[in-house]
């Protein structure tokens, strides 16, 4: 026969009680909250994997907007371009270039040579543009303005004349005033020339961007570029450089200048062409037009960049959205389920409360009542 004591009867009812009262505390905590759980220790693997699918949300979060920074870039990269095709190339580069080879217009060549270097100072500027404070087509050093128009006529690319004859083959020198501020080209093992350089600058100046493509680094910590997208636009390789088997630029505000000189040249009282002359302006005509398709090819490819961005966007969207209804999944409780749970816990409570009266030994201050 065992003999149940008062003692081991109140251990077991405070036992019970503090159970039912702290199942009762977590019932009510999780309709209050919503969560299934509010401490790692309370369910370990689920919590281990909220805290995974939390990270990736947080990924995709700083994916999403590097992604939207960029594709504004793109866009506004795109716009810039379209205004330059559409109008400045038009109004001031083809118009007053066909205009001046109109042989009545030979006496007012003057004024189409000022309106070809407007439209040629114009096309500076648009390709100076701004994206928030970075300029957009700088490539990786985007805190300088790219482009500039020097003292000799000559366009530059980060302070380099990028159709100069005379300069392309010299060495490139970071700093103009030191001769031995030279680069060395690894592949040559010899100092860069200033048109080695501007072909680094239009073809290998890279600024990659995490968007989601499995950002990746390779044995030298250098990004993997098929993990990574390319976010420097290079204003020289949409505008173009060096010069062709005649000697005359492969870019199109170059070109205008170069028109504009031939132009200027015009002298009306003698007729006679003292910089160049007819056949030089129409051989510029003809390659200011080549020079013209070549851009709207390099157009069409930032709009190529740009969609593919958009579509991008979409998709870390929808994963953003996959996984915060995994995460809800996790932590977040059904209503209904978490409401019985918690009027059973206090109908449970209540029991208790009511056994206590029955099991806790009653003492003189309650018969006296």
């Amino acid at each position: 026969m065992v003999r149940v004591t008062t003692n081991g009867s109140l251990f077991n009812y405070r036992y019970n009680l503090s159970k039912v009262t702290n199942n009762l505390n977590n019932s009510m905590m999780k309709v209050m909250t919503g969560r299934e759980f509010n401490s790692y220790a309370a369910d370990p693997a689920a919590a281990t994997r909220a805290f995974k699918v939390h990270s990736s949300l947080n990924a995709i979060n700083a994916q999403y907007s590097n992604n939207r920074t960029v594709l504004s870039k793109f866009e506004s990269a795109w716009s810039n371009i379209e205004g330059i095709l559409d109008d400045l190339s038009s109004t001031l580069g083809e118009v007053p270039a066909l205009g001046g080879l109109n042989t009545p217009n030979l006496d007012a060549l003057d004024s189409q040579a000022q309106a070809l270097r407007s439209g040629a100072e114009a096309i500076i500027q648009s390709m100076n543009a701004r994206y928030d404070e970075d300029f957009i087509f700088a490539g990786s050093d985007n805190q300088e303005a790219p482009f500039a128009i020097d003292a000799d006529g000559f366009i530059t690319y980060r302070g380099v004349q990028i159709d100069n004859p005379a300069t392309l083959g010299n060495n490139y020198l970071t700093d103009p005033n030191d001769p031995t501020s030279t680069v060395i080209n690894p592949d040559t093992n010899r100092p860069y020339t200033n048109n080695e350089m501007l072909k680094k600058w239009a073809e290998d100046d890279h600024l990659y961007v995490d968007i989601g493509l499995g950002f990746e680094l390779d044995g030298n910590g250098e990004v993997i570029p098929s993990t990574a997208f390319d976010a420097a636009i290079s204003g020289i390789d949409i505008m173009g450089y060096d010069v062709d088997g005649d000697g005359d630029p492969k870019n199109m505000a170059s070109l205008m200048l170069r028109l504009a000189d031939v132009f200027d040249g015009y002298d009306p009282s003698t007729k006679t062409w003292n910089n160049g002359s007819y056949e030089d302006a129409l051989r510029l005509v003809e390659k200011f037009q080549n020079s013209k398709s070549a851009m709207i090819d390099k157009h069409a490819a930032l709009d190529a960049e740009a969609k593919s961005l958009n579509v991008n966007s979409t998709q870390l969207e929808s994963n953003f959205d996959a996984l915060n209804v995994e995460l809800e999944s996790i932590e977040r409780v059904d209503q209904v389920d978490a409401i019985t749970e918690l009027v059973w816990a206090q109908t449970c409570y209540s029991a208790a409360l009511q056994v206590g009266v029955n099991v806790i030994p009653q003492s003189l201050i309650d018969y006296m009542r």
